[in-house]
């Protein structure tokens, strides 16, 4: 159960080794190529496929070699794409910290743009669905980003039981996540400057883990303090996944509202959990328990997944 939300999820390690018919993986390298072909978002396509942002705002925002442009699908009022590099297809290790960085970087002046023309605008949040396993589209690396005037419903529920931990206990449940993990010793992964990593005690996906980021409550200003390490710890999180064979992963990062200081009871999070690997027809990790009873069962004991990732910090 989740000490926050009371959520509750079910963790079964013997699901793992049940016998998948569709897990014959071809050659990756075919996959890759076959997208690569008209893919909108290499260099060769990118300026003449993606669309710019309206007058009053930069046609793109670049920060070294990545770039942020307007989503041709979006699902909010202010819904944005930001592609990591030139590179049509990286592995997980080989996104290093400033890789990431440059992108977050770029994500964080499109909202810092929308916040000055539309102050109202206060909850943002990064997204990242990487290989089609984990709901991209496109293979080529990148987020998605979105800006919006009220919380999702998720985002809504955590700020809401944090304030009440806070009103009832006069604590900040994430401190004490924090404090409790790392002292425990079991799930605690590591620490990269002020974000602490942890393996989710009751996982809403296959190893997943939490990023938490100490006295800060949302995005603002994360690009001046703060965001290096972080970047630099999910880099390392993602080289242990590729340890551990994952080819496909889903995150999200939880702001709480631009503008507010919040950090008293709610501190900026992020999590990541793994899916399945690329085949032709994969088995979806997400079935009638995860979408219909909202209760997730996960392979992987978070125990035993620290102990895996702590290696590469």
């Amino acid at each position: 159960m989740d000490p926050l939300t009371k959520r509750t999820c079910r963790i079964n390690v013997n699901r793992a080794k049940r016998p998948i018919q569709s897990s014959i993986c071809p050659e990756l390298g075919d996959i890759v190529t076959k997208s690569k072909a008209k893919c909108f978002f290499c260099p060769e396509n990118i300026e003449r496929t993606t669309p710019m942002f309206a007058e009053g705002m930069p046609d793109r925002i670049k920060v070294g070699k990545a770039c942020v442009f307007p989503n041709l699908f979006p699902f909010g009022g202010f819904h944005a794409v930001g592609v990591f590099s030139g590179d049509h297809f990286l592995e997980p290790a080989k996104f290093t910290p400033n890789l990431i960085e440059d992108c977050l970087k770029a994500c964080l002046q499109y909202f810092g743009l929308v916040k000055d023309r539309h102050p109202e605008i206060k909850y943002w949040n990064i997204n990242w669905n990487y290989m089609p396993p984990g709901a991209a589209s496109i293979i080529h690396p990148h987020v998605q980003i979105l800006a919006d005037p009220a919380p999702s419903f998720y985002l809504g529920e955590i700020l809401e039981k944090s304030m009440a931990y806070h009103n009832h206990n006069g604590r900040n449940y994430w401190a004490d996540l924090v404090k409790t993990e790392k002292e425990n010793g079991e799930r605690y992964i590591g620490q990269r400057g002020r974000t602490h990593w942890i393996a989710g005690f009751a996982p809403r996906g296959n190893k997943e883990v939490i990023g938490v980021v100490e006295d800060k409550s949302s995005l603002v200003g994360f690009e001046k303090a703060g965001l290096h390490e972080f970047c630099a710890g999910l880099s390392m999180v993602l080289a242990g996944y590729h340890e551990l064979c994952v080819q496909s992963f889903t995150m999200s990062v939880f702001s709480g509202p631009a503008g507010e200081k919040n950090s008293n009871f709610y501190w900026l999070n992020a999590r990541i959990i793994s899916r399945p690997n690329v085949v032709p027809f994969y088995t979806n990790d997400a079935g009638f328990m995860e979408r219909l009873h909202a209760e997730p069962v996960a392979d992987t004991v978070p125990e035993d997944l620290a102990v895996e990732l702590r290696k590469f910090f």
